[in-house]
């Protein structure tokens, strides 16, 4: 009897194992298959704002494109300040597609910063002024103060920068109804760290303020007062987000129906020897003969581009193609000094077309500056241009004297004459 409760006890001890095993490994699989769905899920997601910021941000280029054209040859002060309007409307649309795409990368811990060069009083004066009218509108006292020992050029990403004070800027003059919104643009060069500069700018407002149970979560996902009508809830979150890995600090006073005042502390490196990052493109570089190919599958893209272009270089030679195939058999049979280079397009994408022309045997042809006019601002997307051999890169929306600045920059003369020769 003990011997068969043994082997009966064995056989069920061996069958429960077995039960667990086949258990665990059903979990496994299922725990397994759920990884794959939210993988694909992160892709499609992925996809998804790297299609909808192309969408959005093509349409936008060719806005700002036509708005810098038109101040070229408008007289009226009225319609003038209609361009204003619309400028202003096209960045506050961009703001919002960046907060968008800036809060799921910074959720998914992917987001990383583009830095440059820039002129600091100019590009926060600019900032200053695209939100004027609009809090004069409102018949807002609207003021700026800067002070006079700032640095002339830092070392940072412009384009966040401007962001983070667009944010609050715009929910200053949206919060106050009367009174005054000032911006106060200060700072103190670090002792413990040479050539970096602390910038501190002030935002202060004498709108309705912040109540407390708002402000215990305002930089929190969403947050936003319940009067709000134009926000989207991500600004401050945002903002919040992209100071940290700044590695720089974002606080705020407020009393309620008295105002707010945000802080914001930023640390920039100095750029001392700015002599190659003037502003305004050299005028020499203006009346050169360049010849220039621009590649872009959107027509009215390529229409606003190429007259940009001819308003500002006098003698450029422009030519133009529909998608990279054409661009690759234009370079084969002509020369050109520059390609500017659309990046998703049909027949053959701009990267594509880029790895056949670094893969010619004339060193003149080559070895062209490509630079690439991308609608995608991802670090993975812009990676990819310059893994394909293209030169540069330039983010669409631009300003066509960004664009001027990164051509001249890439533009060498001497040495593609030394290779025509070599050739």
């Amino acid at each position: 009897m003990i011997l068969i409760y043994l082997i009966v006890l064995l056989t069920a001890r061996t069958n429960l194992v077995k039960y667990i095993i086949e258990d665990l490994k059903t979990k496994n699989n299922e725990l397994e298959e759920s990884r794959i769905e939210l993988r694909k899920l992160q892709i499609n997601k992925e996809s998804f704002f790297a299609i909808m910021s192309h969408e959005i941000r093509t349409p936008l280029n060719a806005i700002k494109g036509i708005s810098d054209i038109l101040k070229n040859n408008i007289q009226s002060e009225e319609d003038q300040n209609l361009l204003e309007l619309m400028d202003y409307s096209s960045n506050h649309l961009l703001a919002l597609v960046n907060n968008i795409l800036d809060f799921t990368k910074l959720n998914d811990g992917v987001f990383s910063l583009q830095y440059s060069e820039f002129n600091l009083g100019k590009s926060l004066n600019s900032l200053f002024k695209m939100n004027e009218r609009l809090a004069l509108e409102k018949g807002l006292k609207f003021e700026i103060q800067t002070s006079t020992d700032i640095p002339h050029y830092v070392y940072g990403d412009k384009n966040r920068i401007n962001q983070i004070v667009l944010n609050l800027l715009n929910n200053a003059i949206e919060y106050t109804k009367i009174g005054t919104v000032k911006m106060l643009v200060t700072g103190n060069y670090n002792s413990d760290i040479k050539k970096e500069f602390l910038l501190q700018i002030t935002i202060s407002d004498t709108g309705k303020g912040i109540d407390k149970e708002l402000g215990e979560k305002l930089f929190q996902k969403y947050a936003t007062s319940n009067t709000s009508k134009n926000s989207v809830g991500l600004g401050l979150t945002i903002s919040k987000g992209l100071i940290d890995l700044m590695n720089g600090s974002i606080s705020f006073d407020s009393e309620p129906n008295e105002g707010t005042t945000f802080h914001i502390t930023i640390p920039l490196p100095i750029v001392e020897n700015n002599s190659t990052n003037s502003d305004n493109v050299d005028n020499n570089f203006k009346d050169t003969a360049i010849k220039i190919l621009l590649v872009d599958d959107n027509k009215i893209n390529l229409l606003v581009l190429e007259k940009q272009l001819k308003n500002k270089l006098k003698n450029s030679q422009l030519t133009t193609a529909n998608n990279g195939l054409e661009a690759l058999n234009l370079i084969k049979e002509h020369q050109y000094d520059i390609v500017l280079m659309d990046v998703i397009m049909p027949i053959m994408d701009g990267k594509t077309a880029t790895k056949h022309v670094r893969n010619l045997t004339d060193d003149s042809k080559k070895n062209i500056p490509i630079i690439a006019l991308t609608a995608n601002v991802g670090e993975k997307e812009l990676t990819e241009c310059l893994n394909a051999g293209m030169t540069d890169f330039v983010t669409k929306p631009f300003e066509v004297n960004a664009l001027l600045k990164i051509i001249s920059k890439n533009y060498k003369p001497e040495e593609q004459h030394n290779h025509s020769v070599l050739s």
